[in-house]
């Protein structure tokens, strides 16, 4: 029997993480001074993100029978970054469509996978944290595609407090990988 070890992988779910908390500050910094490099900057931790997630989806492959939603986050994640990076340097618009339309994607994966979680769960009788987690994640990812796309608080005005919902998507990815890492410590005994 084949043990792998659970520890070897972890950590790039949690660099994901951290990345996103990284691209919600870079969003803080450059909200009232946008630029090409700020664009391109967002766009390679958007990549560094996908690339991240995509090793861990692989690498989990023969371990995990159902990781297809981790490889769809992880080429979104790079598809994505690559546009970030090659919209900024047209104007903020278009800059800020590509983040919305990303933002738009990834509540799209998210509800998804909580439909799953919640079927999953349902068997137990009660509903599972990775659950509420997954639906916090489209919750935020839906009011950051929102934000950018409808713009309810005027162009300018969102872009300042867009970046905090890039930090949540990060806070919410490490506390998905910590139930993740725990459920899989408790099915290995």
């Amino acid at each position: 029997m084949e043990r792998n070890n659970p520890t070897q992988r972890w950590w790039l779910m949690m660099g994901r993480g951290v990345l996103y908390i990284l691209i919600g500050a870079v969003m803080f910094i450059f909200a009232g001074s946008y630029s090409a490099q700020s664009g391109h900057i967002i766009g390679a931790l958007a990549v560094l993100a996908g690339l991240c997630q995509l090793v861990f989806s692989f690498t989990n492959q023969h371990s995990e029978k159902n990781n297809i939603w981790g490889i769809l986050h992880g080429i979104t994640d790079v598809a994505f970054g690559v546009a970030i990076f090659i919209f900024s340097e047209g104007t903020v618009k278009g800059f800020v469509d590509v983040l919305g339309f990303w933002a738009m994607m990834y509540a799209f994966l998210q509800a998804v996978q909580a439909m799953y979680s919640f079927l999953a769960a349902r068997g137990a009788g009660v509903v599972s944290s990775t659950s509420l987690v997954h639906f916090a994640n489209v919750l935020v990812a839906g009011g950051l595609a929102f934000t950018l796309l409808l713009r309810p608080a005027g162009f300018d005005e969102s872009l300042g407090f867009i970046g905090v919902f890039p930090i949540v998507l990060g806070a919410l990815i490490i506390v998905l990988t910590q139930q993740m890492r725990a459920q899989a410590a408790r099915s290995s005994y």
